[in-house]
């Protein structure tokens, strides 16, 4: 029988989408390493939003999880070579191939912005987290899922137009400023 988790996941703040606090990804391992088994450890430290090529996956969420992101970025891997006009089959990873990637890829690609494209592949990323937690309630799989968003929360968090805005600007003034040295 699979390792279960009560505590764990039960101590564990809920996760929403819109959230703008949530623990770090290192509160969140600290907080498992004591509770959780050490294979399955190693199992939840391994996972990530993207996914490591020639990694050896045992684990079936976290396998799932891999498969479906390598689709993802295999079609717009297709789709930005196809507007280059350049051969993609040489960026393409081998996968399996999952149902609707390819709708979502084209809908992210034909955004305006790329801000406005990431959006749409994050929020594709997180319903396929919320698929992918269904039937694991307190086990390693919900404790991948939920490392998964975490990491796709503490990455969205990164992408804030305000901070963008302000980095642009100071990156701007301190070419400026070089340039008037000269």
């Amino acid at each position: 029988m699979a390792n279960q988790y009560y505590y764990t996941v039960s101590s564990l703040p809920m996760l929403m989408w819109d959230s703008d606090k949530f623990m770090t990804e290192s509160e969140f391992l600290y907080a498992c390493e004591s509770t959780v088994a050490e294979k399955d450890f190693e199992t939840l430290k391994a996972a990530l939003l993207i996914p490591v090529q020639g990694a050896a996956v045992t684990n079936p969420v976290l396998k799932s999880w891999y498969d479906w992101e390598n689709t993802l970025r295999s079609e717009l891997v297709k789709l930005r070579a196809a507007k280059k006009g350049t051969d993609a089959e040489k960026y393409i990873s081998d996968n399996p191939g999952e149902a609707g990637v390819v709708e979502i890829a084209r809908e992210a690609f034909n955004q305006n912005s790329p801000l406005d494209g990431e959006k749409i592949l994050d929020q594709a990323r997180w319903d396929y987290l919320d698929m992918l937690e269904a039937g694991h309630m307190f086990d390693i799989g919900k404790l991948i899922v939920y490392y998964l968003k975490l990491q796709l929360l503490n990455r969205r968090a990164v992408l804030n137009k305000d901070k963008g805005q302000q980095e642009y600007e100071k990156i701007y003034a301190d070419i400026l400023a070089a340039a008037r040295k000269n």
